[in-house]
């Protein structure tokens, strides 16, 4: 099971029916096996409608999502129920419900395109791409790089800082660690794909980033992970307890907001990162970022872009279910 997605591309992973308990869901006997990588899967099911030309409505948004989730995610004895759809922005989110769990899944007006990776793909181009992601390897350095983008209140980005979260600890001053978020911009306007409040929230944890530095960051957007849900309400306690000044946050935000997300869209264009989360490793994408709560998986595939891995290599991190399962964009 936890062997699918560092081996191939997500149309891989779809067909062969694996998914990685660990990273998402925790125990296999969940009947929700990996669906929480599903809308990254969902990539595939774009197949069904590449040929459409015209908006499919948010009943045939419902309709291709069910359909695909029963038919190629879900063991015999599953089964996903829609439990809300609406636009947002404009994209259908139609969240499901697979057992006890709610996962909220985004598709493009015509059906062609998903979230998080919102690509737009064929048959061809995902063949190319699982053969790139496997020929390509990370190189290593002295001193590796790791770059992490994400959308602040993306369920999928929180999972991956939240298991960040120990290796980064354990190997901050050996290795250069480095945060983006995914956005658009159109003169001083900026988009997010969870709207305005994913905007506001991106720019205090870019703040935050630029005038507390990298630790201060992370324990940060961890805080709003997991107490804040997914409109950032509580970041103010968050910034206390971490002894951070929510006035000159604020006023960062109000001053230097709009310009640091201009800078971060044009490192997350010249990364190609399109999906929250992206993870590059010595300037090369890895497919390991899916290892949601796998700390450790974390740690082994930074540490193999040592050229000699330091002794901090040898800590075992505690690896379990992340702190945010879905739901977080509802």
């Amino acid at each position: 099971m936890e062997e699918a997605k560092k081996e191939g591309s997500m149309e891989t992973s779809a067909k062969k029916g694996l998914f990685r308990c660990s990273c998402d869901c925790g125990k296999k006997k969940h009947i929700i096996v990996g669906v929480i990588l599903l809308v990254a899967v969902l990539l595939a099911g774009s197949l069904y409608y590449k040929n459409r030309k015209t908006d499919i409505g948010l009943e045939g948004a419902q309709t291709a999502v069910l359909e695909f989730v029963n038919g190629n995610l879900l063991p015999p004895d599953g089964k996903a129920e829609v439990v809300s759809a609406q636009e947002i922005n404009n994209l259908y989110e139609v969240t499901i419900k697979v057992g006890e769990q709610e996962i909220p899944t985004y598709i493009t007006r015509d059906g062609k395109k998903f979230f998080p990776q919102a690509m737009e793909i064929t048959p061809e181009d995902t063949t190319e791409s699982a053969s790139v992601a496997e020929a390509e390897e990370i190189p290593k350095t002295d001193k590796p790089s790791v770059d992490l983008y994400v959308m602040s209140f993306c369920p999928f980005g929180n999972q991956a800082e939240d298991t960040l979260l120990s290796a980064n600890e354990l190997l901050k001053n050996k290795v250069d660690f480095n945060f983006h978020y995914i956005v658009s911009t159109n003169g001083d306007q900026v988009q997010s794909l969870h709207g305005e409040k994913e905007v506001v929230q991106n720019e205090r944890e870019v703040c935050v980033l630029k005038n507390y530095g990298k630790d201060k960051w992370i324990n940060f957007a961890t805080y709003v992970n997991t107490n804040c849900g997914s409109d950032g309400t509580c970041w103010e306690a968050g910034a206390k307890t971490l002894g951070l000044s929510t006035a000159k946050i604020s006023a960062c935000v109000a001053s230097e907001g709009v310009a640091l997300m201009k800078d971060n869209e044009q490192a997350s264009m010249a990364a190609g990162a399109q999906g929250s989360p992206t993870m590059l490793i010595n300037g090369v994408a890895t497919q390991d970022v899916y290892k949601y709560g796998d700390s450790q998986g974390y740690k082994e595939t930074i540490c193999s872009a040592f050229n000699i891995a330091p002794e901090e290599c040898a800590t075992t991190l505690d690896s379990q279910t992340s702190t945010t399962q879905g739901g977080s964009c509802d």
